[in-house]
């Protein structure tokens, strides 16, 4: 009876930290001016226990891959993305495309639309947003991903609740939604065929038995999966990379786009998509989302060679 009641009380508890956390103190923050908003959040950043946890394990990895001279900045930026990530659900919700536009500072050009379109990005800054800007230039896309487990945005089945919060937003801002994988691939082709467009990320480890390409990240090598771009690729549809981060000293949005222009295949495809990340990662590692997987996706060299791709 006492283990049962023990229970009772940590669904409890873990449900009410997800309450408060995913859904009512970000849905609130959203509803400040945006000025206001970004104070508190640096100070939830620094001075609250939300997300200590991540980031010392992301700081245990990401010391292994990059330098920087205080760590207790680096966690408190890795808080504080994680922080705007859960405000931004709100914020997409809640602001107009033009208010958008005005908080962000947009770096290349959007390619223009009509045609089959793969847009790449990363688990880096914040991008929940982007899909006004997307459908404001003429591009409505699914957005491709794995489908979310409790422990990837909470502690409890309200985690899953918020996931599907979520996935309603992006069909509310201008996506036509989450396309979730495992046997979706007759879906992406179908959606390639009829001209339409895809959002992906590809910053996280394959999974078997998925094909995967070997690159260069951060001058070691990493394995990427490749199976969204080679179904991109067969289609003939073309592809654009893009990123969305912010400034740490005012919250403005940061955007930075680049077209790949008649690639030669999937592997080039990834390596400039490395490319992108690598130069994201050397600019603010403490953005990336992925440190908790990272050991997952970089492989050692092989020792019969001593050389790196």
């Amino acid at each position: 009876m006492n283990g049962e009641f023990a229970a009772l009380v940590d669904r409890t508890r873990r449900a009410a930290a997800d309450t408060l956390g995913l859904i009512v103190m970000p849905a609130l923050l959203a509803l400040l001016p945006w000025a206001i908003t970004f104070r508190l959040l640096r100070h939830l950043a620094v001075r609250t226990t939300s997300f200590r946890s991540e980031a010392d394990a992301a700081w245990t990895v990401a010391r292994e891959h990059v330098s920087h001279p205080a760590e207790s900045a680096w966690k408190s930026n890795y808080r504080l993305t994680r922080w705007i990530e859960r405000v931004d659900t709100y914020l997409a919700l809640t602001r107009s495309t033009s208010w958008w536009n005005r908080h962000v500072d947009v770096s290349g050009s959007w390619p223009e639309p009509g045609r089959p379109f793969l847009f790449l990005t990363y688990h880096w800054g914040a991008g929940y947003w982007v899909f006004k800007l997307l459908k404001k230039q003429g591009f409505e896309a699914f957005f491709v991903a794995r489908r979310p487990q409790v422990a990837d945005l909470g502690a409890s089945r309200i985690a899953l609740w918020y996931g599907r919060l979520r996935g309603w937003i992006l069909s509310r801002i201008g996506s036509l939604g989450p396309l979730y994988t495992g046997g979706s691939i007759e879906l992406v082709r179908e959606v390639f065929a009829s001209g339409g467009c895809m959002v992906g990320m590809l910053d996280l480890p394959a999974r078997n038995p998925q094909a995967a390409i070997r690159v260069t990240l951060l001058g070691e090598p990493v394995m990427l999966p490749a199976g969204l771009v080679d179904l991109a690729m067969r289609a003939q549809a073309s592809v654009a990379l893009f990123s969305c981060g912010f400034d740490p000293r005012n919250g403005r949005r940061q955007l930075s786009i680049k077209c790949i222009e008649s690639p030669s295949g999937v592997e080039e495809v990834l390596t400039q998509y490395s490319r992108h990340l690598d130069e994201r990662l050397r600019t603010a590692p403490e953005c990336w989302m992925m440190w908790h997987e990272a050991r997952a996706m970089f492989v050692e060299p092989k020792a019969s060679s001593g050389e790196v791709d």
